[in-house]
């Protein structure tokens, strides 16, 4: 703008001379060694601007001929470059539309007229991934390792790979240097947690979790959840090599990380009873049976309680039961102390309670067993045996990525490997894992009838 000004108010100003000299009467004479010039202004303006518009155009034909070259070269490298970047565009709209061999053939192209060796390495190999060319595209990836701004998308891509072959202590190795650029990446820090965790390393995988919760990558749940699981395998660790102290204090901070983790419970109250702790396992039991009732939680309960006698565990159980009074689990636990006092008026009342909110076939073998202990009625107990086989499958630890059932708990899937996801639910397959209760209880009625 400011130029725009400055020209126009040269012109108007070069005008005004230029009227003003042609206007003005006189002659003017020029003295040139022999020569004498005579002229009028106005004829002298004009040949003086002859003169400068012959000069300017002398001077850019020079300029032009010392420029004029590199002039062109640039105007050559912003064509090869303006094609490249189109290249390069284009090969990664194929490889988002799965077009692999397009895309590879543009990255070829886009290599040889750009300089950008990190973008045409990921175009490359992305363009031999979806060729189904893993070893081509591992190479390319390979290559990204050798440069600063493209070793961390290199090692992603090396580290899916490793994970693909099972190449365990490769993908550990991938996923630490990996870490130590960059610790605050999700897929980084999930990745190294769940290979730590495979290598026992539980208190390393800790220590990555904290970097995910640092970084607010996780949720606080899950992350409450997460770090009582790794607390709970270390914890078993440490029972394993005889560090018993170590082991509940690892079992401790895990009940305590998240109160509702039974398996977390669990180990806490069965190393507090290792260690003649029977009152602090009992309060761990009961903390997690307020919200989270459950059968182990009740079979490790009864452990506890096994030096009493059946009226003195009837009393007890009344008092966990009371933690969560309308859960079915609460109803059975009280039936199956009930059964064993022989109170069979209770143990009736409550399975038939917990039949109504939760009619499983654990239920109906228990009412099986009440008919042959209080009556004698093998045909009454054939009828709830009848409807067991009928209703829905006990509940087992199973893993919610493949479907395998376990009898324990374990933070790693002994199937498919992955992390922390072994939940309690019905199995998918509607086979079921019998607890030790059960089992007995079927033997005892098995006994009576005569099988």
């Amino acid at each position: 703008m400011i130029k725009i000004a400055s020209f126009i108010v040269f012109v108007g100003a070069a005008s005004a001379l230029a009227v003003f000299i042609v206007n003005e009467p006189g002659h003017v004479e020029i003295e040139w060694g022999e020569w004498l010039i005579t002229t009028s202004p106005g004829a002298l303006a004009a040949g003086i601007v002859l003169i400068l518009c012959i000069a300017i155009f002398l001077w850019q034909i020079f300029r032009w001929l010392l420029k004029g070259p590199s002039d062109l070269a640039r105007v050559r490298h912003m064509n090869r470059q303006r094609r490249g970047y189109r290249a390069l565009t284009h090969g990664f709209v194929s490889a988002a539309a799965g077009d692999g061999i397009r895309a590879r053939r543009l990255a070829k192209r886009a290599k040889t007229l750009l300089n950008e060796q990190s973008l045409t390495l990921l175009l490359s190999a992305q363009a031999a991934q979806l060729e189904g060319d893993e070893r081509m595209a591992a190479d390319f990836f390979k290559l990204m390792l050798g440069r600063a701004e493209t070793e961390f998308l290199g090692l992603r891509g090396l580290l899916i790979y490793a994970r693909q072959a099972g190449e365990h202590k490769q993908a550990r190795e991938i996923s630490e240097r990996a870490y130590r650029i960059r610790p605050d990446v999700e897929w980084v820090l999930t990745a190294l947690i769940e290979l730590r965790a495979r290598d026992g390393d539980y208190l390393g995988a800790l220590k990555v979790l904290k970097d995910l919760k640092r970084n607010s990558l996780i949720g606080e749940d899950l992350g409450r959840r997460r770090r009582a699981a790794l607390l709970v395998e270390a914890s078993n660790q440490a029972k394993r090599i005889g560090d018993d102290l170590e082991a509940q204090r690892l079992a401790s901070r895990a009940a305590d990380a998240d109160p509702d983790f039974v398996p977390a419970a669990i180990s806490a109250a069965e190393i507090s009873l290792a260690l003649e702790r029977p009152n602090a396992a009992a309060r761990v039991i009961e903390r997690c049976w307020r919200s989270n009732p459950h059968p182990i939680l009740a079979t490790t309960y009864r452990n506890i309680i096994s030096n009493k006698d059946a009226l003195a565990q009837m009393k007890r159980f009344e008092r966990l039961a009371m933690l969560s009074p309308d859960h079915p689990e609460s109803h059975i636990v009280l039936a199956s102390a009930a059964l064993e006092a022989k109170l069979w008026g209770p143990a009736r009342k409550h399975l038939l309670s917990a039949s109504k909110k939760d009619p499983n076939a654990r239920v109906y073998r228990l009412l099986a067993r009440l008919e042959v202990d209080e009556n004698n009625n093998n045909s009454a107990a054939h009828d709830w045996l009848l409807k067991a086989s009928e209703a829905l499958p006990e509940k087992v630890w199973q893993c919610k990525s493949c479907g395998t059932s376990h009898p324990v708990w374990s933070i790693i899937c002994s199937s498919c490997a992955a992390l922390d996801t072994i939940v309690w639910g019905a199995p998918s397959l509607g086979v079921g894992i019998l607890d030790e209760g059960t089992h007995k209880n079927a033997e005892i009625f098995m006994e009576k009838v005569g099988r």
